[in-house]
């Protein structure tokens, strides 16, 4: 498959970020059906017994788990003319329609071991339908486009459609669970899920219809043994599985019990409504703070300040008065936060771990650690649920009964409230142990950076291997080198703030030194380009859409891994591209010259600037736009280049300390510039490169 402009690289129409949202709303009606509902569904209207429920539900999570390792191997190994993984769209999502409404159709006329054999059979089998169409539509963002921005934006869809998904579903299903003695209770159960799976089938198919494979992925493929080595010695992401498996377990002691809390502690099942309304505004409330919080804060103790607001949820739940409405709703919000906050800083810190992986064993596995983490989490959600519903079973839960006595009561309280708050505080516990800061990691990536560009000082590229000095760590170093011990050509990196004349300066710097001169990787038009008619243009709202970090519960690891993976390709493939640029002499405008090749002998790395108004007069100048346009274009220009090299190499591309020169083209003549950034490289490598003929 090969890549058009117009996705690979470039903005997504509104219609497909939309269409991709649709999916997850897809998927997200039959999950939370599960995960919020069925506990309800067993005990009160099947008429299972609270332990026996909950053993089905903790089983048949942890099969998922294995479910969801099933379908990342499977998935790329069938291409067809409508791609890899939208197939699976198309063909998967009767199948688990199907299955889906079998589940909660248990015959009334079953015997109690029947029944249980019935939802356990259909559980399994749903669990890994589910897997087999969700694996592969976590993983079409990164076969949608190339751009790290675009698959931020289609990333923060997702998790509001998700969070909307689950508030819209509370309305229409919490309740029916008010009274669960009726005579057509089980037939209303089945034409409500068949309906779901109809609107489901219906959005999985608009998802594929809108969607298009036009990069040709390089899938994260998972080694057993590349992992278990990595995983080893790779203690960040054990703390981190470890605090996962209390944390999720945590969220779904209290999920899978949260509708009896609504029935008989508020006193109204519908009243779940308002309360996963709230959830809802609090995650994503809290998920778009969290790059904020992560740079301000670092991802650690984000993470634990997240938690604490958590446990702070669960003592407020087990402590809100019968009845009280007001305080629950407070309550939830305060859960929605405090787990949506720790959810979005997961699996950010799970990235972290993967290049932490790389530096310290020399073995990069986005795909098996983000398997381990998935596993993890999955087993997480099964033991919650499970002990959430053994709980409450323990303290004498009476299915179907229109009230329950204090006890009963107060098993509810125990499974939503100080259960899962002595969960989030192992997490918590546990989290404390986790030692990877962001100063850490800012240095694990200039380190692997330097790693992967090492043959910037290498003999390929002019530089005797004996001349060069590696640490323990692996870290290159170059002796700086005399130009005469390296024989190579001059290379000068130029990062610009549109508008500040790097089109202009550096072609003729380029001839000045007798290099060729290599524009941007992608021009301002295509970086600037806006579809003014989109849903999801470059607006307030879709920067907003792009710094949602995903903070919901739902299955997000593979998706988040391939992305990760894809961001690495793409970092590589740009690394090679300017050392072979390099060993040849250039002039290379943006890239990322200067992290890239910043530890390259004989290389020079400039930073052109200019005042906002004269930048706007040099755009207007060349392009024909009006004031308020050229300023805009200015503006996205330099947001989403910074965003690319965020998103690809951790840096900030406006931060001075990577530079060599820093030049104000306001004030001086291009030709000024010129002279200046020739002159410089010239007394830096006295050596490297004779005078130009006319005598420059």
């Amino acid at each position: 498959m090969t890549a058009t402009s117009g996705t690979a690289r470039g903005t997504l129409s509104g219609r497909q970020v939309f269409s991709y949202a649709l999916g997850d709303v897809a998927n997200n009606l039959s999950f939370m059906m599960t995960s919020m509902f069925l506990m309800v569904y067993m005990t009160d209207i099947a008429g299972i017994s609270a332990g026996v429920a909950g053993t089905i539900y903790g089983v048949t999570k942890i099969w998922a788990g294995v479910a969801d390792l099933v379908a990342g191997q499977t998935v790329d190994r069938f291409d067809t003319r409508w791609g890899r993984l939208r197939p699976w769209l198309l063909f998967g999502s009767t199948p688990l329609a199907i299955v889906f409404v079998l589940l909660f159709s248990a015959p009334a006329g079953l015997s109690p071991t029947l029944t249980v054999a019935w939802i356990f059979l259909f559980d399994a089998l749903f669990q890994l339908a589910y897997s087999f169409v969700n694996i592969p539509y976590g993983s079409l963002s990164s076969a949608m486009t190339q751009d790290s921005v675009d698959r931020s934006k289609l990333s923060g869809a997702r998790s509001v459609a998700s969070s909307l998904t689950g508030v819209v579903l509370s309305a229409v299903i919490a309740p029916q669970f008010q009274d669960t003695t009726g005579d057509h209770v089980r037939l209303q159960f089945t034409l409500t899920t068949a309906a779901l799976g109809l609107v489901a089938v219906a959005l999985h198919l608009i998802c594929f219809r809108n969607s298009r494979e036009v990069v040709a992925r390089s899938a994260t493929k998972i080694s057993l043994g590349r992992t278990v080595r990595m995983i080893r010695h790779n203690r960040p992401l054990i703390v981190l599985c470890l605090a996962a498996f209390f944390l999720l377990a945590a969220i779904f002691t209290m999920n899978a019990v949260g509708l009896y809390y609504a029935r008989y502690v508020l006193g109204n099942a519908g009243w779940y409504t308002f309360l996963a309304l709230a959830q809802a505004v609090g995650t994503v409330a809290v998920a778009s703070m969290v790059p904020g919080v992560t740079s301000r804060f670092g991802k650690r103790n984000g993470y634990i300040a997240a938690a604490l607001v958590a446990i702070l949820a669960f003592v407020l739940i087990y402590l809100v008065p019968e009845g009280s409405l007001p305080t629950a709703v407070v309550a939830w919000f305060l859960f929605g936060a405090g787990t949506g906050g720790t959810n979005a800083l997961m699996f950010s810190m799970q990235a972290d771990t993967v290049d932490y992986g790389e530096w310290k064993t020399g073995v990069r596995s986005e795909g098996g650690s983000y398997s381990i983490l998935s596993f993890i989490r999955k087993t997480g959600q099964g033991i919650g649920g499970w002990a959430g519903a053994a709980l409450i079973g323990a303290y004498g839960y009476v299915p179907r009964a229109e009230a329950q006595d204090a006890t009963a009561q107060e098993g509810i309280r125990l499974a939503t409230g100080l259960l899962p708050a002595a969960l989030a505080v192992a997490a918590t516990v546990v989290m404390v142990g986790y030692h990877l800061t962001v100063d850490d990691h800012r240095m694990i990536v200039r380190e692997l950076n330097a790693r992967r560009s090492s043959g910037a000082v290498s003999t390929a590229h002019g530089v005797e291997a004996a001349r060069v000095v590696v640490d323990e760590r692996g870290d290159a170093r170059d002796l700086l080198l005399r130009p005469r011990d390296r024989g190579t050509l001059p290379v000068v990196t130029i990062f610009e703030r549109e508008g500040s004349g790097a089109t202009e300066i550096g072609p003729a710097v380029a001839e000045r030194l007798g290099v060729r001169y290599v524009p941007q990787k992608f021009t301002s038009d295509q970086v600037a380009q806006v579809d003014t008619q989109a849903l999801f243009s470059d607006n307030a709202f879709a920067r907003w859409l792009r710094t949602v970090s995903y903070g919901g519960t739902q299955d997000a690891d593979m998706a988040r891994a391939l992305d990760i993976a894809e961001d690495h390709s793409l970092a590589q493939q740009n690394r090679d591209e300017l050392l072979s640029l390099a060993r040849d002499g250039a002039v290379i405008a943006g890239r990322n010259g200067a992290i890239v090749l910043g530890r390259a002998v004989g290389s020079l790395h400039v930073r052109l600037t200019a005042p906002l108004d004269t930048r706007i007069a040099r755009v207007r100048s060349k392009t024909g736009l009006s004031e308020s346009e050229a300023e805009s274009r200015i503006a996205v220009e330099d947001r989403v280049r910074a965003e690319m090299s965020r998103i690809l190499y951790q840096w900030d591309p406006h931060t001075d300390e990577y530079y060599d020169l820093v030049i104000n083209t306001g004030t001086v003549p291009y030709e000024q510039v010129v002279d200046t950034i020739v002159g410089f490289y010239r007394s830096k490598y006295p050596e490297t490169t004779p005078p130009s003929p006319e005598g420059g």
